[in-house]
């Protein structure tokens, strides 16, 4: 075996690795915008009474509408920053099945050329 066959052997696990904690990261990231879009929708479900009760007379609806507004404004933002994070966890990612592509097809070229100069040393 060549210098570069026993590289890319040891280095395929760590880039094997490196991938997939770059796509459990993006899982997370995935797995909390879900949870912030779940969020918008509760806070979007109607939670109106009747519209003489006493709540809507007290002002109450008025105040839910209030704190509503408020706290989709901050959910929207959470939602903003993790659309951010998944869009560099994204290029991450790619750069890091692009290296782990690339150790595959080096390896592959490695051991061909192993093979060519087996057969060659065998044929003398």
């Amino acid at each position: 075996m060549s210098d570069s066959l026993n590289a890319t052997t040891r280095l395929l696990p760590l880039l094997e690795m490196a991938f997939q904690a770059e796509q459990m990261k993006m899982a997370k990231i995935v797995q909390r915008i879900n949870m912030l879009n779940e969020k918008l929708k509760e806070i979007d479900r109607p939670m109106r009474s009747e519209p003489l009760s006493a709540a809507t007379r007290a002002g109450a609806d008025l105040r839910w509408d209030t704190w509503a507004q408020e706290r989709k404004k901050v959910v929207n933002q959470e939602l903003a920053l993790e659309l951010r994070d998944r869009e560099q966890a994204r290029d991450h990612m790619i750069a890091a099945l692009s290296k782990l592509e690339a150790a595959k097809k080096m390896q592959a070229n490695a051991v061909s050329q192993a093979r060519q100069t087996a057969i060659r040393r065998a044929s003398w």
